[in-house]
């Protein structure tokens, strides 16, 4: 099974991309269960193994922002998302799960939103 590192850290976990798909009957873990595939063929079942109980997981998404955060990686469901582990750190802990977060080069950090990304949450503001 391939183990996608994360570049800024040779330690930490950072699986990408992962999408529904149906493995072959002899290969599925769970029978009858739904099963993701991350983009380099790991299926989530079989890559949960892989993280360490002591970290941070979040999931991102294409834009790489931050959809969710624990400590418990039994608890996500990856669909359409990224997962990445972090040291259970104060200044990872400082991120939430509101859109203002995301995952860039191995760290959390806070969102630098594009102009057009600004236009459009000004127009939904408006809206309220």
């Amino acid at each position: 099974m391939k183990v996608v590192k994360n570049k800024k850290s040779e330690q930490f976990l950072n699986i990408k991309n992962f999408i529904p798909y149906t493995p072959e009957p002899e290969e599925a873990l769970f029978a009858g269960a739904a099963h993701l595939q991350s983009e380099d063929g790991q299926d989530w079942y079989a890559c949960q193994q892989l993280f360490s109980e002591d970290t941070l997981k979040i999931t991102y998404d294409d834009n790489d922002v931050i959809t969710c955060i624990t400590r418990d990686i039994s608890g996500l469901w990856p669909a359409g998302q990224s997962v990445a582990e972090l040291p259970d750190t104060d200044e990872n802990r400082r991120a939430d799960i509101s859109g203002g977060w995301q995952f860039k080069d191995g760290k959390v950090v806070q969102r630098v939103y594009s102009p057009e990304e600004l236009r459009k949450k000004a127009e939904a503001e408006k809206v309220r």
